[in-house]
């Protein structure tokens, strides 16, 4: 088994990973990045530690690394459409925010 590293920028907010893994089966096309997902939903597996909940702007590329991306201003717009169907899974979630970290998986 091998761990591998992705380095994420996201625009979102930290949700409870316990009630993403308490309703896993709801949100695996949010988790897996399927098409008609609601939001991107980036969950700590591994250890349960994390979870985002938001758009992803940029990610790294397992041999390349980070991709070169431009941040414009609205890459980090107020989107109450996104909070909305982020919301709508997490009534508790506030305040959209620039969050960079690096997920093992």
């Amino acid at each position: 088994m091998g761990v591998y590293r992705t380095d994420y920028l996201m625009f979102g907010v930290r949700v409870d990973p316990e009630e993403v893994s308490n309703r896993y089966e709801e949100f695996e096309a949010e988790i897996d990045g399927a098409p008609g997902r609601k939001f991107d939903l980036i969950y700590d597996g591994m250890s349960g530690k994390y979870a985002v909940a938001g758009k992803i702007i940029a990610r790294s590329d397992p041999y390349e690394g980070l991709e070169f991306k431009e941040i414009a201003p609205a890459d980090m717009a107020w989107d109450a459409e996104l909070m909305s169907r982020i919301r709508g899974s997490f009534p508790e979630a506030s305040g959209l925010a620039l969050i960079l970290f690096s997920h093992f998986h």
